[in-house]
């Protein structure tokens, strides 16, 4: 059973297949740092499942199964306004001209930073490619990642290098998990950025 957490790539596809329609549902959120954010968190449920999509469905609020009359689920309570449900259905027309802005973006940034000494980039969008990456986010490795963020934001390219970046979970204090050695997830901390 799969369940696929697509929130990073509404619309991305693999040889034509979109994300999220592969396994036995996709999930997504509309948090509005998304390209196809509401105004406010919420989320989506993809299923082609008749009894998942009715799971789902009684989730927000318990109701009794109407045979038994027993509740079967409980849940957090979190609906969507009609207002996010509004302003979704009318940035659903722009998203492939985003999608589309957002791809051009990719090119251009791998054009630029394809000479860059110690720097990872992500594959640039091909169209011969079974992969269609709508670049939710542009993320870049590099050894010198704080120079080259200077360097960028000097330029007018927005960079992203928050805490969830910079510091390792494992090092949050709270966790109480600093007993742990995790060499990739710290040196990944110390070079990933997000280009905006």
């Amino acid at each position: 059973m799969v369940i696929e957490d697509a929130a990073q790539a509404i619309e991305a596809c693999f040889n034509g297949k979109k994300a999220g329609t592969f396994g036995l549902a996709g999930c997504s959120v509309s948090y509005p740092m998304k390209i196809f954010g509401a105004t406010g968190d919420g989320g989506l449920v993809a299923t082609n499942n008749d009894r998942i999509a009715e799971t789902i469905s009684q989730l927000p609020r318990p109701r009794p199964e109407k045979v038994t009359e027993e509740v079967l689920y409980f849940a957090l309570a979190a609906d969507w306004h009609n207002l996010q449900a509004a302003i979704l259905n009318v940035k659903l027309k722009y998203l492939p001209e985003w999608i589309t802005r957002r791809r051009e973006l990719g090119t251009r940034y791998h054009q630029g930073l394809s000479d860059t000494k110690e720097t990872k980039l992500p594959p640039p969008p091909q169209t011969d490619s079974p992969y269609f990456d709508v670049f939710q986010n542009y993320v870049v490795r590099a050894k010198n990642r704080n120079q080259l963020v200077t360097h960028l934001n000097n330029n007018g390219i927005e960079t992203l290098t928050s805490w969830y970046l910079s510091k390792p979970l494992h090092h949050q204090k709270a966790l109480n998990l600093s007993h742990f050695h995790l060499p990739n997830t710290e040196q990944f901390a110390q070079e990933l950025s997000h280009l905006r």
